[in-house]
C-alpha cells in the first residue's frame, strides 16, 4: 500500500514562478552593477573630482536610482543631509 500525497501536484507550477523570479532578480542586479561600474568621475553637486582610492571609496556616497548614477562627495552630502533634516 502506497502513502498518500502530502503535498498539493502543483510542484511544476511553483518551479516555473521560482525560475522567473530568479532571473528576474539576476537581470536587476546586473543593471544595477553595470550603472554602478559606469559611475561618474565627479561630485554631482560641487564638481569635484573622484579619485578612486581606500579614502574616497568608503567617504563618498553613490546613489543609484533605475537608470541614473549619483556620486556625491561628504561635504556636499552634509549639506544634503542638514536640508533633508531641516524638511521634516
Amino acid at each position: 500500500m502506497s502513502l498518500p500525497k502530502i503535498r498539493k501536484s502543483n510542484t511544476a507550477a511553483r518551479k516555473k514562478a521560482r525560475k522567473e523570479a530568479q532571473k528576474e532578480a539576476q537581470e536587476r542586479l546586473q543593471k544595477t552593477t553595470a550603472a554602478f561600474l559606469d559611475h561618474p568621475t565627479e561630485c554631482c553637486l560641487c564638481k569635484a573630482s573622484f579619485v578612486r582610492n581606500k579614502k574616497t571609496v568608503k567617504t563618498w556616497h553613490v546613489v543609484v536610482n533605475e537608470d541614473r548614477v549619483r556620486l556625491t562627495c561628504p561635504e556636499c552630502w552634509g549639506l544634503i543631509a542638514k536640508l533633508v533634516e531641516k524638511e521634516e
